[in-house]
């Protein structure tokens, strides 16, 4: 009970999307960092922090906002599998951990499945607050996959 009270809750987002192009297409979009915000439309001046630009261990960092709430949010790549699964881990004001796995359904599509674990700040206040923002972040993490898929069918389809 102590360690919930001192770290609050998680809050856990799962979302899928199909998207209208093969995985090495939407893959080249999901990790074209400083252009996430393309797609992340809550996310702005994405800057890669480490040297290496791909693979386990590269670095980069984003202002967030969402609900009118900005932070920085710096990133960590955790898993790295081409086309299949990219890992993050969270390591700014919030952190936990996102996840992106991309499955080939044939015929230039994709299904995507988006899992986040977020970790708020300051125990159960901050726990409260982001479970209260759950649904507001899932639509707009909804919208993101809208809008990455309307980019996946254009560079696609050119």
């Amino acid at each position: 009970m102590a360690t919930v009270i001192k770290k609050g809750w998680p809050v856990l987002l799962e979302l899928s999307e199909t998207m209208p192009g093969p995985p090495p297409v939407v893959w080249r979009l999901i990790t074209d960092w400083e252009h996430q915000d393309d797609w992340m439309l809550e996310a702005s001046d994405f800057v890669v922090l480490s040297d290496q630009r791909e693979g386990v261990g590269m670095e980069a960092e984003a202002t967030v906002r969402i609900g009118g709430i900005s932070t920085r949010d710096r990133v960590k790549v955790t898993a790295w599998e081409p086309e299949k699964h990219l890992g993050i881990a969270h390591e700014g004001w919030v952190s936990g951990s996102g996840d992106m796995f991309l499955t080939p359904l044939g015929g230039e599509r994709t299904h995507l499945y988006w899992r986040e674990e977020l970790y708020p700040p300051v125990g159960v206040a901050g726990a409260v607050g982001l479970t209260a923002f759950k649904p507001l972040m899932y639509r707009i993490f909804k919208r993101d996959l809208r809008v990455l898929a309307a980019l996946v069918r254009a560079a696609t389809h050119h």
